[in-house]
């Protein structure tokens, strides 16, 4: 059995992350061109006539000013300049709408990735017969199929969409140029409009083949999933990442049970966290039920605003409350005055004094 057909098993999530840090990542072109040229489309719809009346006046200064413009490099150079940066003035929002759109559909597909890999040299870019495969491949053929789907999508909608204007298309030698341009324009529009709803239809085709293909090329074999597997738990990272999670969640009905049975948390306030509980028929002082540093205090105060246990902030007597104080044991004398003074408090708000 050939290493292609044992490729069963759906990439894990760290294949889709090895894949991603060598750049190769989901990207399907036909979403990203029919999403540009309806970026295109909607931009000329909003601002094309003030585009069109802008460079109607700028042609027209132009043709009045040369009249009395002495025609000389100099002149000629300024003039030059002068019509490239109002020309590009006109067309750096639509080049900009434009960038905004590609970078934000190529994030929708695929997520923001940098990779310098896919620009590296390779010499399989160079050699005939990797070309050969790639067009013979399925992705080869699945492109041929989609220039046929295009020109069998896009030439009877143009057909049929321009069928019934034939008989005033013939007639706009008789509009004005002004008439005739704005026709023009109104012609267009309709057309392409119709046109891109049909290649909407071809992109949405070719991301769920791109999306197909991406992931079946990233499937992987029973060895692969073994040396992975191999590969994951002798990493020290991992290995100590998962020993945190199992742990957090082997704690976490100790800690909902603690906190609530506490009748105070103590805080520093975002560093440390003390549960404390005082009850003379279980012990004759005071206990630490719980405490807690960093993640740990941050889950104990959240627990302590769920379960309605009252928090007060006592930056020296929480540090020693977690230095001094091992969880479930009783405090010490000398921590007595401090504590007795927030339990007072807690029991004057409960209204048990």
């Amino acid at each position: 059995m050939s290493e292609t057909q044992e490729k069963q098993y759906d990439p894990t999530p760290r294949r889709l992350e090895k894949a991603r840090e060598k750049g190769n990542v989901l990207r399907a072109t036909e979403p990203v061109s029919v999403g540009l040229l309806l970026t295109a489309m909607a931009v000329f719809s909003v601002g094309g006539a003030s585009a069109f009346q802008s460079l109607q006046d700028m042609a027209a200064r132009i043709f009045l000013r040369s009249a009395r413009m002495s025609l000389t490099p100099a002149s000629l150079q300024r003039l030059v300049a002068e019509i490239g940066a109002q020309v590009a003035g006109m067309l750096a929002p639509l080049f900009i709408v434009l960038i905004v759109a590609a970078v934000g559909l190529n994030m929708v597909q695929s997520g923001w990735n940098v990779s310098f890999t896919p620009i590296q040299p390779q010499l399989s870019r160079v050699n005939p017969l990797e070309g050969l495969k790639q067009i013979f491949s399925s992705k080869g053929a699945f492109g041929f199929a989609k220039t046929l789907l295009k020109i069998g999508v896009v030439g009877p909608i143009a057909y049929f969409a321009m069928r019934p204007l034939i008989p005033e298309m013939v007639q706009v030698y008789t509009l004005p140029l002004p008439a005739l341009l704005n026709q023009a324009a109104d012609w267009f529009f309709a057309l392409m409009w119709r046109v891109l709803m049909g290649l909407v239809v071809i992109a949405a085709l070719d991301y769920a083949f791109e999306r197909w293909k991406y992931y079946e090329d990233l499937k992987m074999s029973k060895k692969e999933m073994e040396d992975e597997q191999k590969e994951t738990e002798g990493d020290p990272e991992f290995e100590e990442k998962r020993r945190e999670k199992a742990k957090e969640l082997a704690e976490q009905p100790r800690m909902d049970h603690a906190v609530m049975k506490s009748d105070a948390v103590v805080t520093n306030p975002t560093h440390y966290a003390i549960a404390l509980r005082y009850d003379p028929d279980e012990a004759p002082a005071p206990r630490v039920l719980l405490k807690g540093v960093r993640k740990r205090a941050l889950r104990i105060k959240e627990l302590a605003a769920e379960f309605d246990v009252p928090t007060f902030e006592n930056r020296s007597l929480a540090h020693a409350l977690y230095e001094n104080v091992p969880e479930e044991e009783e405090i010490p004398e000398e921590l007595y005055p401090a504590v007795a003074a927030i339990l007072a408090e807690v029991y004057e708000q409960r209204g048990d004094v």
